[in-house]
């Protein structure tokens, strides 16, 4: 089974702005900001406690990016 790399990550990220926002590489903060307000949104139309998920998150960010380094 082939893992995914932080960098096919970070183009699918891409991909969700440029599928769903004027994205505009300057404007990538902005964009990037619409699309957290609208995860936050999800989480409030689904029960969801976006806190929480976003520690989880962190957490796999964190593990991510230590598996990268090393593999490297």
């Amino acid at each position: 089974m082939t893992r995914t790399t932080n960098r096919e990550r970070a183009k699918r990220v891409l991909s969700a702005l440029m599928d769903h926002f004027e994205f505009e590489k300057e404007d990538a903060g902005s964009a990037m900001i619409d699309l957290l307000a609208n995860c936050r949104h999800f989480c409030d139309w689904y029960g969801l406690a976006h806190g929480d998920l976003d520690r989880v998150a962190h957490s796999h960010y964190l593990e991510e990016l230590a598996e990268e380094r090393h593999d490297t």
